[in-house]
């Protein structure tokens, strides 16, 4: 294997000091274009690249940042990080991607190896077990931003969406058309987003006089199969809810194969609405109806905020900022038309206990 190239490689290349040579290839100093030319010319002839990691440890900069997310599998999280990695391109940083799958140990041993890494910062969209281990590694001086979750009590740029208002509003127009029973699959308890969603359900509820029942609310635990399985559970129901709002995009792919499997006529027996817009909600038969996330958005500004921070613009003089950005509904075929009063309901006949199948992998 052929010996890679080093900066003295490129320096006798040039006829130049490995000094002239560093400051050209590292844009610093001064130097005049003829040295520029002769540098940039050896270096492409010899195909040299520079030792980041060497690098890294005379600038402490590694040009790489830590991105950790619960399931990159998801639609928001796709989006979300290709976000990221456009703006971290942009700027001569490469991402270093890891799944949480929401567990705290595997979340903390990631953060702990990042850590280790010396990546120059991190964005992460937390689980609920290491909200002190953050805290300590912001107090080491860490570059930290958040995303769509909060963690009470630290203080770092966090890029949101307003999930209360966004589920008020589809909660609304699903009123609206005139249902009164509807149920709900929520996320995961104690997760942020999983709270301010259902917050938003039970205002719309409370605002239009319509009582709130435990029975219509179900977790689903930002999970496939468990909203697989709670869909199921209000389908059986002696008088079922005439939509289901499903709090993400794996719970509606789930609640969409529970009413498929039971030949459940969508939206003439239940209607249903998603949180999250995925390239195939208009492809479904009806047409879903979603809550759309601005995920691009959310990551392209997360990894602006951090290169602020990284580059001590934000960490010394700018407080910390939190960006709220607003999702739009997106009003398709699935949720149904106007309920016309006293209009008598299509029954749902379905066995007693029908076989739920796991679903696509």
């Amino acid at each position: 294997m052929e010996q890679r190239k080093t900066l003295k490689d490129v320096a006798r290349e040039a006829g130049l000091s490995v000094g002239m040579a560093s400051r050209v290839l590292g844009n610093y100093g001064y130097f005049s274009e003829e040295s520029k030319s002769k540098v940039l010319k050896a270096a492409e002839k010899l195909s040299y690249r520079p030792d980041v990691i060497a690098r890294g440890l005379k600038t402490r900069e590694t040009k790489a940042i830590g991105v950790v997310v619960s399931d990159i599998l998801t639609f928001f999280f796709t989006t979300l990080v290709r976000g990221i990695e456009d703006v971290a391109n942009q700027n001569g940083y490469s991402v270093i991607l890891c799944n949480s799958d929401e567990d705290p140990i595997k979340e903390r041993e990631y953060l702990l190896a990042l850590y280790e890494r010396g990546v120059d910062g991190l964005i992460i969209s937390p689980s609920q077990g290491n909200h002190s281990y953050l805290k300590k590694l912001s107090r080491s001086g860490m570059s930290l931003v958040l995303v769509d979750r909060t963690v009470r009590g630290l203080k770092v740029s966090t890029v949101l969406v307003d999930n209360e208002a966004s589920s008020y509003e589809a909660v609304n127009y699903l009123i609206s058309l005139g249902h009164r029973r509807i149920g709900v699959i929520t996320g995961l308890k104690g997760v942020t987003t999983s709270k301010e969603r259902l917050a938003g359900y039970k205002r719309a509820l409370e605002e239009n006089h319509i009582s709130l029942e435990p029975e219509l609310i179900k977790e689903g635990n930002y999970r496939r199969e468990k909203a697989q399985e709670v869909a199921g559970d209000f389908i059986r129901m002696k008088n079922p809810p005439t939509v289901l709002f499903v709090c993400n995009e794996p719970m509606t792919s789930g609640a969409l194969l529970a009413l498929r499997e039971n030949k459940v006529k969508i939206p003439e027996q239940i209607a249903i609405i998603g949180f999250d817009d995925p390239v195939w909600a208009p492809l479904t038969e009806p047409a879903l109806t979603t809550v759309s996330q601005p995920s691009y958005s959310m990551g392209t500004l997360a990894c602006q905020a951090l290169l602020k921070e990284i580059k001590g613009v934000a960490h010394s003089e700018i407080p910390s900022e939190e960006i709220i950005l607003k999702p739009k509904l997106i009003i398709r075929e699935s949720s149904g038309k106007r309920i016309v009063e006293n209009e008598e309901a299509t029954r749902i006949k379905v066995p007693l206990s029908p076989p739920l199948g796991r679903g696509i992998g």
